[in-house]
């Protein structure tokens, strides 16, 4: 009898702490006729091609970008998320991208998406030109919040 009361008090500790960590799942695998996935590093070699990526949006008041997820990697590989108004965004999504705005201190996206890749303008992209590219999106394939670590 005691060891099943500490075996149940033990399942459901254990399951507690699992449900309030957040699993980030990997880049969904799309079918044979979408892009390759290309890692953000690799992003502007691929300048002007439809390509199927995965990078962090954070930001700042005006400030805001994408990043790839290990930024040490390519620290000066940032874009501008350009979401097209004709861009049909899933309610999900767009209620995620309104969190993160409000908890920007506490929250980041992680952002799958197809699109293309351009650094063509010399002014620079986003507020102030803050960002030497920009990532026009084609289609919203997956976006999880993230909680930052305190």
């Amino acid at each position: 009898m005691k060891l099943s009361v500490v075996t149940i008090f033990l399942l459901i500790a254990f399951g507690a702490s699992a449900q309030r960590k957040r699993i980030i799942f990997p880049p969904p695998v799309l079918g044979i006729d979408k892009p390759n996935f290309i890692v953000f590093c690799n992003v502007p070699d691929h300048k002007n091609e439809r390509v199927y990526t995965r990078s962090y949006y954070a930001g700042v008041d005006e400030y805001w970008s994408l990043k790839a997820p290990d930024s040490k990697e390519c620290p000066t590989v940032k874009a501008e998320l350009d979401l097209p108004d004709s861009l049909e965004i899933r309610p999900e999504f767009l209620q995620l991208l309104r969190e993160v705005h409000i908890n920007y201190t506490t929250s980041y996206l992680i952002i799958d998406a197809i699109g293309v890749y351009s650094d063509s303008n010399k002014a620079g992209y986003g507020h102030l030109g803050s960002n030497k590219a920009n990532f026009k999106v084609e289609r919203l394939v997956d976006v999880q919040l993230v909680k930052k670590k305190r």
